[in-house]
């Protein structure tokens, strides 16, 4: 079973999964404890941090939005800056516009990308970032001050990375809730058919939606449930018998890397599992407030030129950008799947 595009991704703020009771995938998947870090200072002394340091996948972006200009770190090692038109002409740097028309924050945003390590790039082009992002950092100071960053490792603890003592440490703990009683839908994750797709569409939306609702603990799943008609009507996606379901969550800045042990284990427990009913929905929320919210496996390959890597698809970042993917897994080795996206309208995803 490959899922391995899911969780490429560039940076998730919350991972839910949702799963009919198991003690074994429970115990497993509660055992999972990512860890992030938060540090304040300027750009330039983190960029100056991240380019020394031996783990080349960390991801880091600000804690918050608090204007217009914003900026994020991925796992390629690459550096991206999403600021105002007006910030753009006193940097000096190269950049280009979000390709939108019609956006609120066109056409004053411009993106400019560069590598995080030193020895890709000239000496002369490195000088004249160095000087850029010390002339933002200045700018800073006479308004909101240091940035606080937040940042992730794919393979090595902060112990081992150079920090010193001033990089808080951000245990992320997994959130448990039980529910008993629940009508648990039996998937049918058949292939979308050639011809007619209009039955699988609302088949496979009524699954999303159920998973939606379990995410959020909606007293409609009880099997019990005697709400008044006249202030909601569900239906659970048929067939579907009476069960206990587990949803886990994990909130905070989030590694690919953390999401694919998570598919690692959720594949492991299924490849395995005895009982045909069983199924993992699996929903990543990223932040929205990244200029950058998903990397392509093209330019993770590590044939991947420079050019290709600065070639990820961009957004216009903000705190209600729409970022949302939602797995849904079968069981067997050859389990079949579903995947669906929800991404803004400013989103070059859309082509």
């Amino acid at each position: 079973m490959v899922l391995s595009g899911f969780p490429k991704s560039l940076i998730s703020l919350q991972l839910d999964i949702v799963f009919p009771a198991s003690g074994d995938l429970e115990k497993a998947l509660a055992s999972l404890r990512p860890t992030h870090y938060k540090i304040r200072c300027t750009l330039s002394e983190f960029l100056d941090f991240t380019s020394r340091n031996p783990d080349s996948s960390i991801i880091a972006l600000p804690s918050t939005s608090e204007c217009d200009d914003t900026w994020c770190i991925d796992p390629r090692g690459i550096l991206t800056l999403c600021v105002s038109k007006s910030l753009y002409e006193q940097l000096g740097l190269v950049g280009k516009r979000l390709p939108f028309k019609g956006c609120p924050e066109q056409p004053s945003v411009l993106v400019m990308r560069m590598p995080v390590r030193q020895e890709t790039e000239s000496v002369g082009v490195r000088a004249r970032q160095k000087a850029a992002l010390k002339l933002w950092d200045e700018l800073r100071e006479k308004g909101p001050g240091k940035w606080e960053v937040l940042y992730c490792q794919g393979g090595m603890s902060i112990a081992r990375s150079g920090a010193s003592e001033s990089h808080e440490v951000v245990d992320v703990q997994p959130q448990i809730c039980r529910s008993t009683e629940l009508l648990v839908p039996v998937p049918n994750l058949a292939p979308l058919p050639e011809e007619s797709t209009e039955d699988w569409d609302e088949r496979i939306g009524d699954l999303f939606e159920w998973v939606g609702m379990a995410c959020l603990g909606a007293q409609r799943l009880k099997a019990n449930d005697r709400v008044d008609p006249y202030v909601a009507v569900y239906e659970a996606p048929a067939p579907s018998h009476i069960g206990d379901v587990t949803r886990i969550a994990w909130t905070g800045l989030l590694h690919p890397s953390f999401i694919q042990r998570t598919l690692d284990t959720v594949t492991s427990y299924l490849v395995s599992a005895t009982d045909q009913h069983a199924f993992v929905a699996i929903t990543r929320h990223g932040y929205g407030i990244s200029p950058v919210g998903m990397i392509p496996l093209s330019s993770l390959a590590p044939e991947a030129s420079l050019n290709t890597a600065r070639d990820a698809p961009l957004r216009s970042p903000g705190p209600d950008a729409e970022d949302t993917g939602c797995l849904i897994v079968g069981p067997g080795k050859d389990g079949k799947f579903v995947l669906a996206e929800s991404i803004g309208r400013w989103d070059t995803r859309w082509g």
